[in-house]
């Protein structure tokens, strides 16, 4: 509806007095069509509808891995494929908290405290790493995950020592950090899984002092993927 309204077509909508009353909008927009955007928390069945209406398509890593986020971005090309939206494939957006630097380690000690805290704020952002993390503690796959109210019991040292695992977890795997040379190789792997474009969440606790002064980093880094490789995913911030 939303959609025909932004072309001109006339919706058709009751009036105060029950009877029909078409509708149309002004003014005009000067795009015809309005690009409509899905987000997805990781749902493979939000990943087919937005292909099903021919929406793009906005996700992040918290909550799936590189792997499973590959096999969803497929289930959202067969979709649009399917639902004949036209030589387009749509659009993947891949949310990604990003602190580039001159190394590796510089960057970890930068953003540890602040994404520690970012991670403590909401239990659902740690939970995928909660498995993983008691496996770890217990050396070995029998153990039981922490959910729901059993995250509020855990004791504070189990608690920090699960978001310093957390982090670790995140820090490696699901976020855009480090030097040039590892976020590239990163960028380089979303590329390869069909990721079109990296958004970088770049306000998550970090003094904003320091942040500016590492933008730089972040320009080289988009600059080196983009002109040597057109068709890499590109960086917003």
């Amino acid at each position: 509806m939303v959609r025909k309204l932004w072309r001109g077509d006339t919706v058709t909508f009751p009036g105060a007095t029950g009877a029909p009353v078409a509708v149309r909008t002004l003014p005009r927009p000067v795009q015809r069509e309005l690009p409509i955007w899905v987000t997805s928390a990781g749902s493979t069945e939000t990943y087919e509808a937005a292909g099903r209406i021919g929406a793009n398509l906005l996700t992040h890593l918290l909550g799936q891995t590189v792997d499973e986020l590959a096999d969803r971005i497929a289930a959202y090309r067969r979709s649009w494929e399917q639902h004949g939206h036209g030589p387009r494939r749509g659009q993947v957006t891949l949310m990604l908290h990003t602190f580039v630097g001159e190394d590796d380690d510089s960057v970890r000690e930068i953003v540890r405290r602040p994404m520690i805290e970012y991670l403590r704020s909401s239990v659902s952002l740690i939970k995928n790493f909660a498995g993983a993390w008691a496996a770890h503690r217990r050396k070995g796959a029998g153990a039981t995950p922490p959910s729901g109210d059993e995250f509020q019991s855990l004791s504070r040292e189990h608690m920090e020592a699960l978001l310093a695992f957390a982090f670790e977890r995140y820090f490696e795997t699901s976020g855009l950090f480090g030097g040039t040379d590892t976020c590239r190789r990163m960028l380089e792997g979303l590329k390869a899984i069909d990721v079109d474009e990296v958004a970088c969440l770049i306000d998550f606790g970090v003094d904003p002092q320091i942040v500016l002064a590492h933008l730089p980093h972040l320009n080289q880094l988009r600059q080196r993927v983009n002109a040597p490789h057109p068709d890499a995913p590109g960086i917003s911030h």
